[in-house]
């Protein structure tokens, strides 16, 4: 008798099995893209880690005193005060601190770097994945991309302060902050410049994931987008330096810099007591988070805290 079936499978039955296999590729690809970014996070999470116990260290070395976020030329000459590279040279603009000279010392990168024996992969994780820490390898540029660029930025008004003379009244170099107005019409001074002044160590950010850009525009969604050393809350006094669009991206206004998250997930932060979190950009409205003497007059999460400047 003669026999009809085949033992093959028709084109319909191949197409069928070609799209499950496809399928689930997608599905094992996305699992591991997952993973990878987890990883990644996580790598961001303890590389944030370090950075903060180095800032702890530079203060109990200082005996208290924060590191502070920013140097301008002449309050480093006011000083006398003189940071090196690894190998022993000298960071500009030391030692004429001219203005002709690039301000490498002024954010607190490379006076940090020390307390972290150096590593730059914790301040250009995001930007690095091949060993940075070649000395020999380091030209100009890229010493002044460590000190401008890192992966985390400081809240440096308000944690040690951005120093430089912003008052006309007091004559010697000081913090930005010191003398503002709050809403209740009082004189309050917002920069906290040693430890033992904090009262809310858990709750103030230290360092953020952070991301630098233009005015006008929105911070680069790429992991590998440049970052910036200083990090600010969404309105300095009387200025707005980032908003939320509709679409919940941030938008830079006036500032050049705003939190940013990468690998997926939101921004990271390390706060003075020693503890990681992580924030949605709506948190970071707070002020409470970026103030350690802000009071929640307004709003029920403080973001409507206020204050001016003389």
């Amino acid at each position: 008798m003669r026999r009809t079936g085949s033992g093959g499978f028709t084109i319909i039955e191949m197409l069928i099995v070609i799209g499950i296999i496809a399928l689930l590729i997608g599905v094992v690809m996305t699992a591991l893209i997952g993973v990878r970014q987890q990883g990644r996070k996580a790598v961001e999470k303890n590389e944030i880690r370090q950075v903060g116990n180095a800032w702890l260290k530079y203060s109990q070395v200082h005996k208290d005193r924060i590191a502070p976020g920013w140097l301008s030329p002449a309050t480093q000459s006011q000083w006398e005060t003189e940071i090196t590279f690894p190998d022993g040279t000298l960071v500009p603009p030391a030692p004429s601190y001219g203005n002709s000279q690039p301000n490498m010392a002024g954010p607190w990168t490379w006076r940090l770097l020390p307390y972290m024996e150096n590593d730059m992969r914790l301040v250009r994780g995001h930007l690095d994945r091949e060993t940075v820490n070649a000395w020999d390898e380091m030209d100009d540029k890229l010493k002044l991309e460590v000190a401008e660029s890192p992966t985390f930025g400081l809240n440096g008004y308000f944690l040690g302060g951005v120093w430089d003379r912003w008052y006309s009244d007091i004559r010697k170099s000081h913090p930005r902050f010191i003398k503002v107005q709050d809403s209740n019409q009082r004189k309050v001074n917002l920069t906290t410049t040693s430890l033992s002044m904090m009262t809310n160590p858990s709750r103030v950010i230290a360092f953020v994931t952070n991301g630098a850009g233009e005015p006008g525009t929105t911070p680069m969604r790429l992991d590998d987008g440049p970052g910036h050393w200083l990090a600010v809350p969404d309105r300095l006094g009387d200025t707005q330096q980032w908003a939320l669009t509709p679409g919940m991206d941030i938008e830079f206004l006036e500032g050049d810099s705003a939190p940013i998250g990468r690998h997926e997930g939101p921004p990271v932060t390390w706060h003075p007591d020693g503890h990681v979190d992580t924030f949605s950009y709506t948190d970071l409205l707070d002020k409470r988070l970026w103030i350690d003497r802000a009071q929640d007059q307004l709003g029920p999460m403080g973001s409507n805290y206020t204050y001016t400047e003389p």
